[in-house]
């Protein structure tokens, strides 16, 4: 006994029977649409590599960092018919070739206008290990410091930014990987001060006359009045009036005045994330004290910031953009899609191998030695050294840094005679390897090394160089 399929059903070719059976074509549908479903070809924009050489095992691709575009980037994003794409160890801006001409339109208007168009990324790292195995400083804190990039200073490899970069990359006659970064790797040079939504402004004098906001493209985004008419205050809430009042209040006549004091606070909540310019000035325009801060989200705690500008602003600038010949500087705007690199380099630390003997038991003659005859790592010691916990054990400190890599290269064997009992030559064939989850800044000497504390008749040198500070892994091979 059959039955009628329902309209549902015949719209979703969904099953008529409850019995198995072969597939059914679908029927027409309910109300006769004829008309052609949409179809969608994205292509890329802009693609941005993401590479570290801890990541050996991967031909250097970095699995450890994710990229998210930021609330106005998204929205942006979704009014011009542009897709983000994360595919792991890379990041894409893909665009609709269907909407292209009027994704272009609104990048020309905006350039005619002298306006930027740009859109903005957070790097959130995947492991808390990242800092550790990364070649930046060991007390590198993302929450008080960002990493950042845009490709204003966008480069080929092994050649400094240019302004004859931009129509080489328009031409199609240069090929190499283009850099992200500022060198050849990513460097704490990078890195820009994190500020939240509130910021404290410190007035360097009584001079200052107003804060100013600058964004990336230095468009004046925010101002705010350190000396306000007291006409003006009797009228509104301080912390809501704005520069152009105070200029409005001021052209009525003079008048006297009230300072908000040595500090002023911004509210950044109505901008979007990125970097601005904190900027002093004197009532005549003179520029007091400016600096440069990093608004950025506070959850998830990234880790880096990304501004990737779309069109070259000026035919003096540097960098390599997505899009070329835009007006006021070209006929029509065009897409050349971009593919930009972000490198990081890996960590190199002075492993230190501890050596732990059983209870009881002592070793003599004891060696660490490098299996690879044809560049061998040597290492000084063994020296005794007291750990808690451990007691008395044997150091061995490399001679030389040693880089941490996601497969590592290097094959140690521990040699040595047993003082008591059997005899044994290879106490241990493969030792252990150091690890990310645990680098060691420390000053002075190595561990096992002594201070001097030998009394002499020359008086300290107050202005003597701190000690320097290295990197150390500590490795326990327990016997």
């Amino acid at each position: 006994m059959s039955r009628a399929r329902r309209a549902y059903e015949r719209a979703l070719d969904g099953p008529s029977r409850l019995r198995p059976g072969p597939r059914q074509q679908p029927g027409p549908a309910p109300h006769g649409n004829d008309a052609p479903a949409r179809r969608y070809a994205y292509e890329r924009l802009v693609t941005v590599d993401l590479r570290h050489t801890y990541f050996n095992g991967s031909d250097d691709r970095c699995p450890a960092l994710r990229c998210q575009p930021t609330p106005d980037t998204r929205v942006r994003m979704r009014d011009w018919g542009l897709l983000f794409l994360d595919e792991g160890t890379d990041f894409s801006v893909l665009f609709d070739s269907n909407r292209l001409d009027a994704f272009l339109s609104a990048v020309e208007r905006r350039s005619q206008q002298g306006q930027w168009t740009w859109l903005s990324f957070v790097l959130v790292p995947d492991t808390p290990y990242f800092v550790n195995f990364t070649d930046l400083p060991s007390d590198f804190q993302p929450n008080l410091y960002n990493l950042y990039f845009n490709n204003l200073g966008a480069h080929f490899v092994g050649s400094p930014p240019s302004p004859t970069d931009q129509p080489l990359h328009c031409e199609g006659t240069v090929a190499p990987p283009i850099l992200l970064n500022p060198g050849e790797h990513v460097t704490a040079d990078s890195r820009q001060r994190v500020v939240g939504t509130q910021v404290q402004v410190v007035l360097v004098s009584d001079a200052v006359d107003r804060v100013v906001v600058l964004d990336v493209s230095g468009e004046q985004v925010l101002c705010k009045p350190c000396s306000i008419p007291r006409s003006l205050l009797a009228q509104r809430t301080p912390y809501l009036i704005t520069c152009a009042q105070v200029a409005q209040a001021r052209a009525k006549g003079p008048g006297e005045e009230q300072r908000v004091g040595t500090a002023l606070y911004l509210d950044l909540v109505a901008v979007p994330e990125g970097l601005y310019t904190l900027r002093q000035l004197a009532a005549d325009g003179q520029v007091l004290d400016q600096e440069v801060v990093l608004y950025t989200q506070a959850y998830p705690a990234p880790l880096g910031f990304i501004d990737l500008v779309l069109a070259k602003p000026s035919p003096q600038d540097t960098g390599l953009y997505p899009l070329c010949d835009v007006p006021p500087q070209g006929e029509g705007a065009r897409v050349v899609p971009l593919e930009l690199q972000l490198r990081f380099e890996r960590r190199s630390t002075r492993w230190c191998y501890f050596v732990v003997p059983p209870k009881g038991v002592t070793y003599e003659q004891l060696r660490l030695v490098d299996t690879d005859t044809s560049q061998p790592v040597t290492f000084s010691g063994p020296v005794p050294v007291p750990v808690p916990g451990a007691g008395v054990t044997q150091c061995f400190i490399a001679d030389q840094d040693l880089p941490l890599q996601e497969l590592s290269s290097f094959v140690f064997e521990l040699k040595g005679l047993r003082t008591q009992g059997l005899f044994e030559n290879t106490l241990m064939s493969r030792v252990p390897v150091a690890t990310p989850a645990l680098v060691l800044p420390r000053s002075g000497p190595a561990p096992g090394r002594p201070r001097s504390t030998r009394p002499t008749r020359r008086s300290r040198d107050s202005r003597a160089a701190p000690e320097a500070t290295r990197d150390y892994s500590d490795i326990f091979l327990n016997l």
